[in-house]
């Protein structure tokens, strides 16, 4: 018999059942921040034995730094599979969407990613979306940058921080979006990247940010059709492949942008592009 431990993640009721890999779970950094005695949420089932069916393969994509190649497909069943290497895989069943499976794993290398995979996928059927943003809370509202690796989106949260009073990080990697009521809010979570910023904390979202490396400091409103292509690709890549997910994300993305405004910046790494961004997102 296994055990089980259960936690809030982005307004998600959230339980761990397993053995060792939940043990390993419960060591991962920011885990503990999350913990919260919850019922009648999502189970993520670790340490399940199942046999991986023949899929129809839709994505392969790599992680660890390139050394391991996973594979996101669909079954006969229209069940939902993702492998992850020879460390094991997971199942998410739509018609079951308050349980994910996942098979035993040989070490904890790639558990941050594989429940990190497990929230996103149950999660889009409970509208809470974890985005590859940079979030910064101003005030008490949030702005969260968006953009491509590399582009800048830490950097900039960090000069909103350093040069702006009254800011400070609620998460630097994978911050969880939700539509509540009239609202858009980000959530903390347990995934921050390389940073170690794990937040228990809520914030109304008052703009989305996509930045671009400029030669000047430039900022616009964008179009409906523009502010959907610039949140789109933050949203977990693995479920654009996939006409039901796509589906469920369209409907979470127009929901996000028909109630908050999308900007782009192109901007240089500098406290000038901090301060126009503040100024014309919290005026």
């Amino acid at each position: 018999m296994g055990s089980t431990a259960t936690f809030t993640i982005g307004g998600l009721p959230l339980t761990l059942s397993g053995g060792k890999s939940l043990a390993w779970a419960l060591a991962l950094p920011g885990m503990e921040v999350f913990r919260e005695e919850r019922a009648d949420g999502v189970t993520i089932h670790l340490d399940e034995t199942f046999t991986l069916p023949e899929c129809r393969w839709l994505h392969r994509f790599d992680i660890v730094d390139g050394m391991m190649e996973c594979r996101f497909g669909v079954d006969a069943e229209e069940v939902y599979h993702y492998t992850f290497g020879d460390a094991g895989h997971l199942r998410f069943d739509p018609r079951k969407p308050d349980e994910v499976r996942v098979s035993p794993l040989p070490d904890p290398s790639v558990l941050r990613y594989v429940l990190w995979t497990a929230y996103s996928i149950a999660g889009l059927w409970r509208g809470a979306v974890p985005v590859h943003a940079s979030a910064v809370v101003c005030r008490g509202r949030a702005v969260l940058c968006l953009g491509e690796s590399g582009t800048g989106k830490s950097t900039h949260t960090s000069l909103w921080i350093k040069h702006i009073e009254g800011c400070h990080l609620l998460n630097d990697d994978s911050p969880v979006l939700r539509v509540e009521g009239d609202e858009v809010v980000v959530y903390g979570s347990p995934w921050s990247g390389k940073t170690p910023c794990f937040r228990q904390e809520r914030a109304p979202v008052a703009a989305l940010l996509r930045l671009e490396q400029r030669p000047e400091n430039a900022i616009r409103r964008l179009r409906a059709i523009e502010a959907f292509t610039a949140l789109q690709p933050s949203c977990p890549p693995a479920l654009a492949h996939d006409e039901l997910c796509t589906d469920r994300m369209v409907d979470f993305i127009g929901g996000v942008i028909s109630r908050i405004p999308v900007y782009r910046l192109g901007c240089r790494p500098d406290a000038d592009a901090a301060r126009l961004a503040h100024q014309t997102l919290m005026a």
